[in-house]
């Protein structure tokens, strides 16, 4: 984490960008936040991105094997970009800074897509419904 830190400060970007680390405050941070990117390898139901997309921030998530496929429609309601991409990931992150109205229709689509798929009440049905099929 140090060179990180030591990378955004030689670039005089610390006003821009933070670590933010671990925190007990998840919503405070996405709130605060203008877009939320994912740059994993693998993942499997990558809560954190689910968790941004149900306040309504944009997303760019890179296309893992699994998991951000099954919830952003690309382009939609949020960005993939090609693991290690690193030059397409930077090209999609100026796109929603440069376009906020763009930033602002995709993280609304976002929240609607997960409160149409994931909302408590249709997680517990789901469960229910899997239960009584054993």
């Amino acid at each position: 984490m140090d060179n990180l830190n030591n990378y955004i400060y030689e670039l005089h970007m610390e006003d821009y960008i933070s670590c933010m680390g671990r925190t007990d405050d998840v919503l405070s941070v996405l709130l605060d936040s203008d877009c939320f990117i994912l740059s994993s390898d693998y993942e499997g139901m990558p809560n954190a991105l689910m968790e941004a997309m149900a306040v309504g921030l944009p997303c760019i998530s890179t296309d893992c094997p699994t998991g951000p496929s099954e919830l952003i429609e690309n382009g939609s309601n949020g960005i993939l970009v090609p693991v290690n991409d690193s030059e397409r990931l930077t090209e999609e992150i100026c796109e929603l800074i440069n376009n906020p109205d763009k930033a602002i229709t995709m993280g609304q689509k976002a929240k609607e897509f997960i409160t149409e798929n994931f909302s408590e009440d249709i997680i517990v049905r789901n469960l229910l419904k899997n239960l009584e099929a054993i």
